[in-house]
């Protein structure tokens, strides 16, 4: 029907496909909660009677604002972004304290995107185009270390109901912000993930980190992009985004990993 359309189209249809971590924990808390994957956003910031009328955004899960665009040929787009929180966009991580309405510009191909203070979404780093034959080998796991927040990834074979039998895996994801940002992960469950290596994007608009530790081991820094992007392990502060870029085969048992921001100074060193 859109044939001019179809890479716009394509596009959307792979970021859902990379949501499907985030995505697929959702539908397991629905199910176990009643908690809705979509809500409207009176329901989500219920102390902020601006949202009272709000009909087209929406919350996805706890941690990402959705503002779709739907007036034809809009150029921009009026956001109102809920007091007591603080925002990032989606896409260059620029911060917006919550209580205002901003103004973006938009095309038809954009998604309008906002993540919130201590947002955990877990994401797939792997392509995938089918569920039913794939799995997310590779995880990112995009968070804003504003304060403390958990999310549970839930994991299981998708088909079967063995789940039921404690053939699933919940990872508690656990966020501990302040000047030594801690993110732990706790396992419980029997089933095996396909997930063999875990990358973190931590934003933190403030300053780069000191170190980072994985379980008490410090791992590399690398100053340049394209080597950090070579490695198998460790870590690099992208000015771009202002964010911290971790990277580390799963170990696949309960870990720790650990950002420190704290003063330091050249003696000390």
């Amino acid at each position: 029907m859109y044939g001019d359309l179809k890479d716009d189209i394509r596009r959307a249809i792979e970021f859902r496909y990379q949501l499907s971590p985030y995505l697929y924990s959702l539908m397991e808390r629905a199910h176990r909660t009643g908690l809705p994957i979509m809500e409207p956003m009176c329901s989500a910031f219920q102390n902020d009677v601006k949202c009272y009328e709000e009909g087209v955004d929406f919350m996805f899960g706890d941690s990402l604002l959705v503002a779709n665009v739907v007036e034809k040929g809009a150029a921009t787009r009026k956001v109102y972004l809920p007091e007591g929180e603080t925002f990032y966009d989606f896409y260059t991580r620029e911060a917006y304290e919550g209580g205002q309405t901003i103004e973006i510009p938009v095309t038809i191909s954009s998604i309008p995107l906002f993540v919130t203070g201590g947002a955990i979404i877990p994401m797939a780093s792997n392509a995938i185009d089918n569920l039913a034959t794939q799995k997310a080998t590779g995880l990112t796991i995009l968070c804003a270390a504003d304060r403390d927040a958990q999310f549970d990834l839930y994991e299981d074979d998708g088909v079967s109901m063995d789940y039921e039998n404690g053939k699933y895996l919940r990872t508690k994801i656990s966020l501990t912000a302040g000047e030594r940002t801690f993110l732990e992960f706790k396992n419980e469950g029997e089933y095996e993930t396909a997930v063999e290596t875990i990358a973190i994007d931590m934003i933190h608009r403030e300053k780069a980190p000191y170190w980072v530790s994985l379980d008490g081991e410090q791992l590399p820094h690398f100053l340049h992009r394209r080597k950090f992007e070579e490695a198998e392990c460790g870590w690099y502060y992208s000015q771009r985004l202002k964010s911290v870029q971790v990277r580390y085969r799963n170990p696949k048992k309960d870990h720790k990993l650990l950002v420190s921001f704290e003063q330091f100074d050249l003696i000390g060193m």
